[in-house]
């Protein structure tokens, strides 16, 4: 069953207009867990998902939440996979496969229609960024510190921003002092502190 995200201690739904959205955390702050019950959410309200993550553990994480129906998801571990792929509202490729996710972004004909989460953003190359960072639905989420293109990441005009540590790097928001597993949220429209209420 999905856990519940909370925002000022209210529970708090997310949906395609918090998109773009930079999801930023030093390792065991709770900001991964939070990634995925993020994605979690859009999936049940009907978003069509492209999964690319560093470790299993996401793809494990997530499929706990969702419960015991996987139909709608599609694993896609080779190139031949990705022409079945978009009859599916979920593609979670092989993890760590950047070149399995640079051949997706240039194929898959509904790409356009897909909320892309890029997690441990930090683990991968400059090409997955150029090929996405301009995305109007990713979610980009890991420690922006140590990530390739951090710079360019810093500057861009994303809609929600979420810390669970202060990073190094000059953000656009204030992040105040963060106890552990909780985050720090500022969108357009709203501000505070994210937690995640597990089931």
């Amino acid at each position: 069953m999905s856990d519940k995200i909370l925002l000022n201690n209210e529970p708090h739904n997310f949906n395609e207009q918090d998109l773009p959205c930079l999801i930023t955390y030093a390792e065991k702050t709770g900001g991964s867990h939070f990634s995925i019950t993020m994605v979690v959410d859009l999936f049940l309200k009907g978003s069509k998902i492209l999964f690319l993550t560093a470790y299993p553990m996401a793809k494990e994480n997530f499929l706990e939440q969702i419960g015991t129906d996987h139909s709608k998801i599609i694993f896609v571990d080779s190139v031949n996979d990705l022409e079945k792929a978009k009859d599916f509202q979920v593609v979670i490729l092989e993890s760590g496969n950047e070149s399995l996710f640079l051949e997706a972004v240039k194929t898959l004909p509904d790409l356009k229609e897909r909320v892309i989460l890029i997690k441990n953003m930090e683990v991968f190359s400059q090409e997955v960024f150029d090929n996405c960072i301009n995305f109007e639905k990713i979610i980009l989420s890991g420690n922006i510190d140590t990530t390739i293109d951090k710079d360019r990441i810093s500057k861009t005009d994303f809609k929600t921003i979420i810390a669970f540590s202060k990073p190094e790097i000059s953000l656009p928001i204030e992040i105040p002092i963060l106890e552990r597993y909780v985050g720090y949220l500022s969108s357009q429209d709203k501000k505070g502190l994210v937690t995640i209420q597990k089931n």
